[in-house]
């Protein structure tokens, strides 16, 4: 670098701000938001993104252009990042964003987090349209914010103010140094008329403030032209004196074009702005290095690769040392370089400004992947200087558009040949697409089904008025963006008269909006409702018999009623469900019971039916035509009226068969209960006399036995001690029906502190934990129940594990209350879950775990007679837990 400041002409003036400016064209729109998600800075590609102005965008919140749901997603991303630490890492999006004329653009969207240290700053990203294979890639958003502050950074660090101008000479961009030099507020400046700035309070600073607004004012009318002159500006409170040297020249590329940049160098610290330029050009080629997921590198004029980045390594296989030099064709498949692509990508870049393609490529190992590829060229004064060329793999995202292709085809097949008519509905009422199916049933032709409009087609409801269109499913859910299901509609038709179709229709939306098309579809069911009708007028003809069924029904249900009192009312309804009631006598037997209608006698003219149940009981129904008063006869029988008395039979011969089966099961559970207690009752006396004799034995003569006899003494007491536990369980077990205490309102509560009482000692013993939630009142017998859970707690203590913790709580289910026992014991193999209910049935051997086996089946026996149920929910080394469910009390909350 010479010692003299950069001049017009000078290739370096412009260099850095160019390849960032070459860098960012070639990624989409950069924005930040500050901590609030409020815009701070946008540049033009986001405003022409959205339709926004500059000043409708800076200092309103992201949600002007972003849905909520879209904005509550970022936010949780943003957060969730910054709590975990992924602070340098840059995340990306896909939404839609929502443009000032209010249509949806579907974008991808990359950002990054601004931080200091333990401080959330912002975000700032680069948001793009989200394309298809043919579209532009997404750019490594980190990247290039890093790039753009630290050029804004060396610029600043050179003393060089900076402003940038669109193509009305509205400010768009100032740095630091420009708010140091001139004493003002960037947020005073940018979105303002230059013009305006300069005679309103610019130029008044400047010592020679007509001559310095002259010589800038006369570049913005004619902007053709690079100006360059030296001017001093004033000391103030908000600045310091120093002589600068404005250097500007219109933009003829980029977003800006037509536009101006002016440059301002503090004139003073020449050498010092020269350093800075030089670190600049070195930090922007150290951040393109330090990117990963973007292969950035230079060529020179020819093709040939004079820059490497890590990224470009990572993607293509090459280290740097390998490729510098080479011509970048290599990363072209065979038939490319033959095809001449590489040179031809090259020829359109240069000629008009930049080039995008999209194809396989090829890494150092031979490996094929897909890549995006974005070539620009690099100019200095007009003069090509190289190409900056951007590569990104885009191998996945190409699988998934192919395979997004293939469901569209499958979908496509599937409509064709659905056997459901299928429409998709427009607005207008116009039909966008429709499937042959729905052209036969509008009686079109295929070609002519997306012709078809609302209107065209008379239609209508099941009692045969026409349907009015704004009534039409379609309409309907273009008014209400509720779908409609299965509305039942008449079409006529030229091809057919008659055809009923089953409509659903379900809107199509764009997110929260109302419905942008309706999807329809009809399915035929005229030989469902033609079926429907003949089912109908058959019901119509059985319903006479069946009220007679429901009656007879309705009598036999009405609980265990005389028999003789039954069959009065049984004959007294009969009659009614002949066709001539008045002139019908009936008679009904059941085994030795009979009851007939005052006027039956036995006439020709009879309909008689018979049955018997398994116990041999015989059932008879008879029914007489009675003779007219001109000693005429009736008709005969319908057959139907046959049928009607045989199914009445049948119904009586269940319920009959019914109770003789409940009487037979009462009679031997007594016997049951009765042989059980007389059972356990009856061993009660042999078993304490043996208990006293071994007792007597043990007193007398224990110190005769040695120690075999001591120990056979010792098993025969234990037997018959089991033995006497046995009997008393299975005497409780036996009168557990017969002895319980009628069901009232019980408080668990106090039943689980009696229980608690009773294994006070057991409970010290064992230093067991056992806690208990608030527990209700239920419908219940409250021994009964102390019973369950003193065995239930006594379980849980003796097969815990260490020390017993055991932990007891409800929940209410409608008009029930399941109370569980948990415990944190050996826990049940799942294979004897069921069996452990049944009496005398053991887990375990009586060396391990002391029990009779009876407890856990009188709890289930219990529990049952108060109408719940008991299961289990085990482990082995898990523990258990027993749920209990019991009746409410009612009215209780």
């Amino acid at each position: 670098m010479s010692d003299r400041p950069p001049t017009a002409q000078d290739p370096d003036a412009f260099s850095g701000l160019e390849q960032y400016r070459a860098l960012a064209d070639a990624v989409g729109g950069v924005y930040r938001l500050d901590s609030d998600g409020r815009f701070t800075a946008v540049d033009d590609d986001v405003l022409e993104l959205t339709g926004y102005d500059r000043e409708d965008l800076l200092g309103e919140h992201v949600s002007i252009v972003v849905d909520d749901r879209d904005v509550d997603r970022l936010e949780e991303e943003i957060e969730s990042r910054f709590e975990s630490g992924e602070r340098d890492a840059s995340f990306t999006f896909g939404l839609a964003i929502e443009t000032a004329s209010g249509g949806r653009v579907p974008c991808e969207l990359r950002f990054s987090l601004l931080a200091d240290e333990d401080e959330f700053q912002g975000t700032v990203g680069v948001v793009d349209e989200a394309v298809d294979g043919s579209g532009r890639a997404e750019t490594n958003l980190e990247s290039l914010w890093r790039t753009y502050e630290s050029i804004a950074s060396v610029i600043d660090e050179a003393d060089v103010g900076v402003f940038v101008l669109d193509e009305t000479f509205d400010v768009v961009w100032i740095n630091e140094t420009i708010e140091r030099y001139f004493g003002v507020d960037r947020t005073e400046v940018v979105g303002r008329d230059k013009r305006t700035l300069i005679e309103e309070s610019i130029s008044e600073r400047f010592v020679d403030s007509d001559e310095f607004a002259d010589t800038v004012l006369a570049t913005y009318d004619d902007n053709t032209y690079v100006e360059q002159f030296e001017c001093r500006i004033t000391g103030g409170d908000d600045r310091e004196e120093r002589w600068l040297e404005h250097r500007s020249k219109p933009i003829e590329s980029g977003r800006y074009a037509g536009g101006r940049i002016e440059l301002y160098y503090d004139v003073t610290e020449r050498k010092e702005s020269e350093r800075a330029l030089r670190e600049s050009e070195q930090r922007f080629r150290s951040l393109v290095d330090a990117v990963e997921e973007y292969a950035i590198f230079m060529l020179d004029t020819d093709g040939r690769i004079v820059s490497w980045n890590d990224g470009a390594a990572e993607i293509k296989g090459y280290d740097e040392t390998d490729i510098l030099g080479d011509h970048f064709s290599k990363f072209y498949t065979q038939s490319d370089r033959e095809a001449g692509v590489p040179e031809r990508n090259l020829e359109v870049a240069r000629e008009s400004g930049a080039v995008e393609d999209e194809g396989w490529r090829v890494r150092a190992d031979g490996s094929r992947f897909w890549a995006n590829v974005t070539i620009t060229p690099i100019r200095e004064n007009g003069e090509l200087q190289g190409y900056a060329k951007v590569t990104r793999d885009m191998t996945d995202r190409r699988e998934r558009e192919q395979k997004l292709q293939r469901e569209r085809d499958l979908i496509e097949r599937i409509l064709e040949t659905s056997p459901v008519g299928i429409a998709v509905v427009n607005l207008d009422g116009s039909t966008d697409r429709a499937n042959e199916r729905m052209a036969e049933l509008l009686d079109l032709s295929p070609e002519n089904a997306s012709e078809y409009a609302a209107g065209q087609q008379t239609m209508y409801d099941a009692e045969g008025s026409p349907i009015p269109i704004e009534d039409r499913p379609a309409n309907r859910v273009f008014e209400t963006g509720d779908p409609v299901y299965d509305r039942e509609i008449l079409l006529s038709t030229e091809a057919s008269d008659r055809i009923w179709v089953s409509i659903n229709a379900t809107p199509i939306t764009d997110g929260d909006g109302p419905p942008e098309q309706v999807v329809v579809t009809a399915t035929d069911i005229t030989d469902l409702k033609e079926l429907a009708q003949r089912r109908k007028r058959e019901l119509e003809e059985r319903e006479k018999e069946l009220a007679i069924v429901q009656l007879a029904t309705n009598l036999i249900e009405t609980g265990d009623r005389p028999v003789m009192e039954l069959l009065e009312a049984f004959v007294d309804e009969l009659p009614g469900s002949f066709r001539y009631p008045e002139q019908t006598a009936a008679r009904v037997s059941v085994g030795e019971h009979e009851v007939v209608s005052e006027a039956f006698e036995s006439y020709e003219e009879r309909v008689t039916t018979v049955a018997t149940t398994d116990s041999g009981t015989r059932i008879t129904i008879d029914a007489v035509l009675l003779e007219s008063p001109t000693g005429q006869t009736t008709e005969p029988f319908l057959e139907e009226e046959r049928e009607l008395i045989e199914t009445l039979a049948t119904l009586l011969k269940f319920h009959f068969e019914r109770r003789e089966y409940i009487e037979e099961l009462q009679a031997e559970t007594e016997r049951l209960e009765q042989f059980a207690y007389a059972a356990s009752h009856d061993l009660q006396e042999p078993l304490r006399m043996i208990s006293s004799y071994l007792q007597l034995l043990e007193r007398r003569y224990g110190e005769d036995f040695d120690e075999d006899g001591r120990e056979f003494l010792e098993f025969a007491v234990d037997g018959a001690e089991r033995m006497r536990s046995m009997i008393d369980g299975l005497l409780t077990y036996s009168r557990v029906e017969t002895q319980g205490q009628p069901l009232e309102p019980v408080d668990l509560a106090a039943v689980l502190e009696d229980v608690r009482s009773d294994l006070e000692l057991r409970i010290a013993e064992t230093d067991a934990e056992i806690t208990v939630e608030s527990l209700p009142r239920v419908e219940g017998d409250a021994s009964q129940l102390r019973q369950v859970f003193q065995n239930l707690l006594e379980n849980a203590l003796e097969y815990s594990d260490g020390t017993p913790r055991v932990h007891v709580s409800a929940e209410r289910h409608d008009d029930e209350w399941i109370i569980s026992v948990r415990d944190e014991g050996i826990g049940i193999d799942p294979d004897e879950r069921d069996r452990i209910f049944e009496v005398f049935h053991r887990l375990h051997g009586r060396d391990e775990h002391d029990g009779t086996g009876i407890g856990l089946a009188l709890c289930e026996r219990i529990v049952e007679r108060h109408g719940g149920e008991i299961e289990v929910d085990s482990e082995p080394g898990e523990g258990s837990t027993f749920s209990v469910t019991l009746p409410a009390v009612e009215n209780d909350a």
